[in-house]
């Protein structure tokens, strides 16, 4: 964002905390009836950092002229759809309300952040546990195993070959899982951006874990129908309101899915037509798309959507987060139990059979 007032340009992704901060002031500020430009201004000098810097900028635009939607336009690291709020809310008169709405979505993104996190978290902490120590074995028990093996002339058992050779390669597949944990790393710090509330590619490899695809796909779907109900009450176009909804539910299928619907009515064609032959939307929320409009209360039903679909997500989340842990413990132990059997037991009892044999 290129500051036109004259101040320090912000450097750097603006972050989802700090979005729903700005908006916050905004309303806080839209409501008490202060000056907007001026307002920003003096709160941007009282806050640090980058959160400082972006509202800064905003007042000084607005100082030199510019309305508030003109000035979030030159602000490339704010998601389209907060402009598109900001837009609609103007457009009726009703900025604070407007903005009150999108606050609740990006909250409501952060929730699904935060449950995600929370999920995995002791699950990746055991698996980095029980990764290491079984790098240690095969690099540091196994090895002194062979030694006597080899010292004494005997034959070595299968299972310690392949631990030592295992152990030999380490050095190659050994760094392959701190990799991972660190890509992960570095996915979940870029998911902090406000950004990705108009994609949700941050999240694409968590979806591999155990019922964490079908939380976010629960969060995703209540995220856009949120969305799409708070433009839509706003009276922003529905096949623009759509195209933007799917865009920052997070899900690349919803998106591409509401762009085709959005250009199909763009072309006149009545909504339920378009939606019969469409598989990217849950069954109800297809139902509900295809046939609100001719009810009149498209709005309503998409929220009672919107609630459904968050408490089956969090209900995923909490199950996710009481059972994948009890599973991963117990895949665990069975492995634990195997691989001392394999580490200890059979080079013990191979070393023990071959001791007690007769002598060659």
């Amino acid at each position: 964002m290129t500051d036109h007032g004259g101040g320090r340009p912000p450097r750097g992704a603006i972050r989802l905390d700090q979005l729903i901060a700005l908006n916050d002031e905004i309303v806080a500020l839209t409501r008490s009836g202060m000056p907007l430009e001026r307002g920003l201004v003096q709160t941007g000098n009282e806050l640090q950092g980058r959160l400082g810097e972006i509202t800064t900028a905003l007042g000084k635009r607005m100082e030199a002229g510019e309305s508030l939607s003109e000035a979030l336009k030159s602000a490339a690291d704010v998601p389209p759809v907060y402009r598109a709020v900001v837009d609609a809310g103007l457009r009726s008169g009703n900025l604070p309300t407007a903005l009150e709405g999108l606050a609740t979505y990006a909250k409501g993104y952060a929730d699904a952040r935060e449950q995600i996190g929370l999920a995995l978290c002791y699950p990746l902490i055991v698996v980095t546990l029980a990764f290491g120590l079984f790098v240690f074995i095969v690099t540091t028990v196994i090895p002194k195993f062979l030694e006597v093996f080899l010292s004494l002339g005997l034959s070595v058992h299968w299972a310690l070959k392949l631990l030592g050779r295992l152990g030999e390669s380490a050095w190659y597949w050994g760094p392959a899982f701190p990799v991972l944990l660190v890509v992960l790393a570095v996915l979940w710090f870029r998911s902090r951006s406000a950004l990705n509330l108009q994609s949700g590619r941050s999240f694409g490899l968590l979806r591999a874990f155990p019922w964490v695809g079908s939380m976010m796909a629960g969060f995703e779907a209540s995220s856009f129908a949120d969305l799409l109900a708070l433009l839509l009450e706003f009276n922003v176009p529905y096949s623009e309101a759509l195209r933007l909804a799917g865009d920052a539910s997070g899900d690349a299928v919803l998106a591409w899915g509401s762009r085709e619907i959005s250009e199909s009515v763009e072309r006149g064609l009545p909504p339920d037509e378009v939606m019969r032959a469409r598989r990217e939307f849950p069954p109800l929320m297809r139902w509900v798309l295809a046939t609100g409009p001719a009810q009149g209360d498209l709005v309503v039903a998409l929220r009672q959507l919107a609630r459904r679909y968050r408490a089956r997500a969090r209900y995923q989340g909490e199950k996710l987060r009481v059972l994948l842990p009890t599973i991963l413990l117990l895949m665990l132990g069975v492995s634990a139990t195997l691989g001392y059997a394999l580490v200890v037991f059979f080079p013990l009892s191979s070393l023990y059979e071959q001791l007690s044999g007769p002598l060659h």
